[in-house]
């Protein structure tokens, strides 16, 4: 079973990011949750970014590692939106991570002063369109990372799976749900690079 850092989305750790995670605990995975805003969320997205511009990049950066320090036996990334920066940073940069999902957020990776390693999976979800995830960032990603895992949701909004939001869309959250269960059970038994069961 899978070690997971799950970082939370510019809203906070909300309600439905915790239940996810409980989740996947119930799945037998060990999930730990950072929480860059101690405590905070935001109903108002306007309200979040402008949080997370005051704390600033790098400190959002020093939580990722903070976290990676304080659970050595973490090897998964899992990043929403916002924590998608995270999330890739620590797939790019921490040797023991052994898979990565980022959903609602993908950078190029040398904006991250490193290339892609290319033994380390990774599965992106985001919808589509998405006015917070660039389509040249995520075709720039898909270049380097060619064996990613790339899932689309049509005319669903930017944070979908997170009931504790606006955006949220059931069916496309279930959905989204059961590829990260599949994609989990893959990386566990070596096979998260091939194509995914049909759903």
């Amino acid at each position: 079973m899978a070690e997971v850092l799950l970082f939370h989305h510019a809203h906070g750790l909300t309600h439905g990011l915790c239940a996810l995670a409980d989740r996947l605990r119930a799945d037998g995975h060990t999930v730990h949750t950072p929480d860059c805003y101690a405590g905070h969320t935001f109903s108002s997205l306007d309200d979040g970014i402008a949080h997370a511009e005051r704390i600033g990049h790098d400190a959002l950066l020093e939580v990722a590692g903070r976290a990676a320090r304080m659970h050595p036996g973490a090897d998964v990334v899992v990043g929403f939106s916002m924590g998608t920066l995270q999330a890739q940073y620590l797939a790019q940069h921490l040797r023991r991570v052994r898979g990565c999902v980022l959903m609602g957020g993908v950078l190029p990776p040398d904006t991250l002063g490193s290339s892609w390693r290319t033994h380390v999976p990774l599965q992106v979800h985001v919808a589509d369109p998405d006015d917070w995830c660039l389509p040249n960032d995520l075709h720039a990603l898909e270049r380097s990372v060619p064996h990613a895992e790339v899932h689309r949701y049509r005319n669903k909004r930017h944070m979908f799976p997170d009931p504790a939001v606006r955006d949220y869309d059931a069916d496309a959250a279930d959905l989204f749900e059961e590829r990260l269960d599949d994609w989990l059970a893959r990386l566990d038994a070596g096979r998260a690079g091939l194509a995914p069961a049909a759903m």
